[in-house]
């Protein structure tokens, strides 16, 4: 009798098993099915430019656009003009973006980028007025690149920035946040001009006494990072307000603080704790 009631308690703990198990595998595959769809359905909505294309002149009328690995780089004026673009998908073996290439790209809001851009080149997305945010790694920006992008309001480079030409956002009235890596070295005059609604900035190394210059007009600064190997004294053209808060390298804090000139300034925290820098002044990872 005992041996009946554990046989048939056995064969039920193993149906209910096997039930539990096929469901689960039933759910887990019907989740696979779904996101298979969706990736395949993500596939589709995206139009791949090949090197056909370009050889036949083709001009793209889906709103999203993509790039096979035959095309190692942007044209010259390429895509110029070109109002059905709104998404832009930037493969990593692309490192290169020629003159005008988006020029006049009136309803592109979006560009991803998956890898370093080595060259952002002149005027290459001027007068994109519908661009509200560009997140690039990227070694340099050409002249006027970025210039009368209106909507722009949020722009990130990465830890390989080294120079930005004249104008490269000039008139981007909307911009609010611009922040660049400790790497940047050369910061042609005019870069910003125009750009009197930023609210944050950085201040890289080489650019420790001319950085501030560059937003002496934006009455609503609200933070600044400051990306510096070593104390420096507030410099001339900076007018220190007790509504803005400057971060600093965490060695030196201590310095910052008790300077009677930076002191103006309404709080002074070390950068590790600010959202985007790590206390030696690159990208937080």
């Amino acid at each position: 009798m005992k041996k009946t009631v554990i046989l048939c308690t056995a064969f039920i703990a193993c149906t209910m098993l096997t039930t539990s198990c096929s469901k689960s595998s039933e759910t887990q595959s019907q989740t696979t099915e779904k996101k298979a769809k969706k990736a395949k359905k993500a596939d589709k909505d995206v139009f791949f430019y090949t090197a056909q294309h370009r050889k036949d002149k083709f001009v793209p009328t889906s709103p999203v656009i993509g790039f096979t690995d035959k095309i190692l780089d942007i044209k010259a004026e390429e895509f110029k003009g070109n109002e059905n673009i709104r998404e832009i998908i930037v493969p990593k073996h692309i490192e290169h973006i020629a003159e005008s290439a988006f020029e006049g790209c009136t309803n592109l809001e979006t560009i991803h980028f998956a890898g370093e851009m080595k060259v952002i080149n002149d005027n290459a997305f001027a007068g994109c007025t519908s661009l509200k945010k560009l997140m690039v790694d990227t070694w340099t920006v050409g002249l006027s690149s970025f210039e009368g992008c209106t909507s722009l309001e949020e722009v990130r480079f990465g830890d390989h920035m080294w120079w930005i030409r004249a104008n490269a956002f000039a008139g981007c009235t909307s911009l609010k946040s611009i922040l660049m890596g400790i790497t940047l070295e050369k910061l042609e005059d005019d870069a910003f001009a125009g750009c009197k609604a930023v609210e944050e900035f950085s201040v890289p190394q080489a650019m420790k006494n001319r950085m501030f210059g560059y937003f002496a007009d934006c009455p609503n600064v609200k933070k600044v990072y400051i990306l510096s190997t070593e104390f420096f004294p507030v410099p001339k053209n900076c007018t220190p307000k007790a509504s803005t808060t400057i971060y600093v390298p965490d060695a030196f804090l201590a310095q910052f603080q008790g300077d009677a000139g930076w002191s103006k300034f309404g709080e002074i925290l070390p950068l590790s704790k600010s959202k985007y820098f790590a206390d030696n002044g690159f990208w937080k990872k």
